[in-house]
């Protein structure tokens, strides 16, 4: 789809729910925020409780409408330009799903970086700064940034070893992953959440690396029989907002809106830890094998990956000094 008839399809969709909104909306600042998932992943529960949040803390002044599921046809590496090109007001998105545009995006998803969301968090207190940068570049201001749960490796065959993943066609979300695993012999297809779906049903893939949220979400169970956590990258989603549509709001309003972000985004965080136990469960309970990445296969990855962290900093202005200080405070010997 091309970038003009994207920008006429979301605003016609926008312009029919202002008019279903009746004359109120004239005494309010509306926005749209555009989000890929579905209404019951925990991102999207997240995001309808910022709104709710901002609505209170604004005295009902500023409203928030949370599109979830792609309704307005935004698929995910297009939305930091369509919140820079106002085409949605704002939207959250994954970052590393941005890394054609934006290279430092892929920092958190360096393979095997970190180590848990303890260190994840040592990352993103060093890394934000300089995302916030590259955000303002894009014409948009963050307001809060949570992680993805643990990654899993979904396969329709059982995994022993790496022969055994030799040949198979996988589902990737970024270029990192998707290098990865091109060392060890899968053959990677990056795609969005909404492309994904019709391969597995129609058997084009043999796999997919995400979380246990979007196997839940995607009723995985349907298509694939096996979940080896193989905790390769990090990934999060930001949620940002256009920085005209943002000027627009009164300061008290911008006030008002950076503190709910600030005091939610903890919470945020703790729903995407418990979301993996959660998810995890499901799958069970629809007769998925849950188990850990055969050592050898782990052992392959991790080899393939030592170099690839230092090649990206070689490429990526101002990683080298980001890298420098997480390992320094996350404690990683060098």
């Amino acid at each position: 789809m091309q970038p003009q008839s994207i920008s006429l399809r979301i605003r016609a969709l926008l312009g029919i729910a202002a008019m279903a909104l009746g004359g109120s909306a004239l005494a309010q600042t509306r926005l749209d925020m555009a989000i890929a998932w579905p209404p019951g992943n925990f991102h999207t529960k997240n995001a309808v409780a910022f709104a709710e949040a901002v609505d209170k803390a604004t005295g009902g002044q500023v409203k928030i409408t949370v599109h979830a599921g792609g309704v307005l046809g935004l698929k995910g590496p297009e939305a930091l330009r369509a919140v820079r090109d106002g085409i949605v007001p704002m939207a959250e998105f994954n970052a590393p799903q941005q890394v054609g545009d934006a290279p430092l995006f892929a920092l958190e998803t360096q393979p095997y970086l970190v180590g848990d969301y303890r260190q994840l968090r040592v990352l993103h207190d060093i890394m934000l700064p300089e995302y916030d940068k590259v955000l303002a570049r894009f014409g948009q201001k963050r307001l809060y940034m949570t992680p993805w749960p643990d990654q899993y490796l979904f396969t329709r065959k059982p995994v022993a070893s790496t022969p055994d993943v030799k040949g198979m066609k996988v589902r990737v979300t970024d270029r990192v992953t998707s290098e990865l695993i091109k060392h060890v012999g899968m053959s990677p297809v990056q795609m969005t959440f909404a492309d994904m779906m019709p391969a597995l049903a129609s058997g084009g893939l043999d796999g997919v690396t995400t979380s246990a949220s979007t196997a839940v979400d995607s009723r995985f169970w349907e298509f694939l029989k096996h979940a080896y956590k193989t905790n390769h990258v990090w990934s999060s989603n930001v949620a940002t907002i256009n920085l005209a549509a943002w000027k627009k709001l009164t300061a008290a309003q911008r006030d008002a809106i950076e503190k709910v972000a600030r005091d939610l985004e903890p919470a945020f965080w703790k729903a995407s830890q418990e979301d993996d136990a959660k998810s995890l469960a499901v799958l069970r309970e629809h007769g998925m094998q849950v188990e850990p990445l055969p050592a050898p296969v782990t052992a392959d990855l991790k080899q393939a990956a030592a170099g690839m962290v230092e090649d990206y900093a070689r490429r990526t202005p101002s990683v080298p000094e980001l890298l420098r200080q997480y390992r320094e405070r996350a404690g990683q010997a060098r």
